[in-house]
């Protein structure tokens, strides 16, 4: 797999969802459930790696959406997904019909017991509740 090329798992027009790492699992999960409960069509893109990022894919298919939520397990402030934003309020704000989201962390040490890591990232349950959200702005 060369550096920089995302995947794209599941193609659809209603949302983007950017992602990686442990969180892949966990959208594409949450995009299918919502696929088969609501009929909702998302797109979920796995980054693969962040330096380089696939700016293109993911502008390509932020302009197809129109919408874009960012996913991962790191903290919400100065995490990647911030620069994802960034690069996509620069060069895609004219196709974005609703503000770029981010799940993420809360803004806290990274707990290591299992119990409290499992609180503090991202479920599926969060992550179909953030998802329904921004497809109904």
């Amino acid at each position: 797999i060369p550096f920089g090329q995302a995947n794209t798992l599941l193609t659809g027009d209603k949302l983007t969802v950017v992602t990686w790492g442990a969180m892949v699992e966990r959208c594409e999960i949450a995009a299918t459930e919502l696929a088969n409960e609501q009929e909702l069509s998302l797109e979920v893109i796995d980054l693969r790696t962040i330096q380089p990022w696939d700016k293109e894919t993911v502008l390509a298919s932020v302009k197809k959406t129109g919408r874009c939520l960012i996913v991962h397990e790191d903290n919400l402030t100065a995490g990647f997904g911030a620069e994802i934003a960034a690069v996509l309020a620069k060069e895609a704000f004219f196709d974005l019909d609703a503000p770029i989201e981010r799940l993420t962390m809360p803004d806290t040490p990274n707990p290591h017991n299992i119990h409290l890591l499992n609180a503090a990232v991202p479920t599926v349950e969060r992550i179909k509740a953030t998802m329904i959200d921004c497809v109904e702005i």
